[in-house]
């Protein structure tokens, strides 16, 4: 399948998960809850500087000058093609919610960005009805976070080499 089949099929069910709100921000089981979508980005922002100093973060007054703290939506956050599968009978179904997480569903289109390596990120946003006059910012901000995530706590050398490589 590839990447633009993924994303029309994707379409219909991400935006019904992405309707569902969340009582929190943050992953929804094991581990801390919290109150705004901000301070979880700076909390993981936190996690990936002490794991990678050297691609500390430079990316925390962008985040509170673009973040509004944004009601929290379902996000699957590990969105790839094997994660999305069709029964011979009904509609698309999404697997694998290991990574769930209540927070701006943005974020779950640009680390499904970062996951198909596409060349073009905002080529997902087409997946957002309504996006707001900041979306392209916070998606671009939410993308290179994703990047650093992998940089720094990937074990699979391939997409931490290339976390790193894309971070400049």
């Amino acid at each position: 399948m590839t990447a633009g089949q993924f994303l029309h099929r994707l379409a219909a069910p991400l935006a019904v998960v992405h309707r569902i709100p969340g009582p929190h921000a943050g992953r929804l089981a094991g581990a801390p809850r919290h109150r705004t979508w901000r301070d979880y980005l700076h909390n993981r922002l936190d996690t990936y500087a002490a794991a990678a100093p050297d691609f500390a973060p430079a990316h925390r007054r962008e985040l509170d000058a673009t973040d509004r703290d944004t009601e929290p939506k379902l996000l699957h956050h590990d969105l790839q093609p094997g994660h999305l599968v069709r029964p011979t009978s009904g509609k698309p179904l999404l697997l694998d919610w290991e990574l769930a997480a209540f927070g701006d569903p943005l974020s779950d289109l640009a680390r499904l960005a970062v996951r198909l390596d596409l060349p073009d990120p905002t080529g997902v946003l087409h997946l957002v009805h309504r996006p707001d006059p900041d979306a392209v910012r916070r998606f671009c901000l939410y993308w290179r976070i994703h990047q650093l995530a992998d940089a720094a706590l990937s074990t699979d050398p391939v997409v931490r080499q290339r976390g790193r490589a894309r971070l400049g």
